[in-house]
């Protein structure tokens, strides 16, 4: 619950972020970077969130191992 918390107020600042930026954005900068204006706010956000969940899916899939154990088993 807690990661939840702080993944959505992580999301929401990059929002924010990407709003006041694309003040100083000109619309032929957005389309070299290859976004719109109308929906750069919510492609940055839905990148964000895939890159925040794959590392959370990486964190879950990893094993802890015992290099003090590693042969013996």
């Amino acid at each position: 619950m807690f990661r939840q918390l702080l993944k959505a107020i992580v999301v929401a600042r990059q929002a924010s972020v990407s709003a006041s930026a694309m003040r100083y954005i000109s619309d032929s900068q957005f389309k070299e970077l290859g976004y719109e204006r109308s929906n750069y706010i919510e492609n940055i956000k839905l990148q964000l969130t895939a890159e925040l969940d794959a590392q959370n899916i990486s964190k879950e899939n990893e094993v802890p191992i015992n290099f003090n154990l590693v042969g013996f088993v």
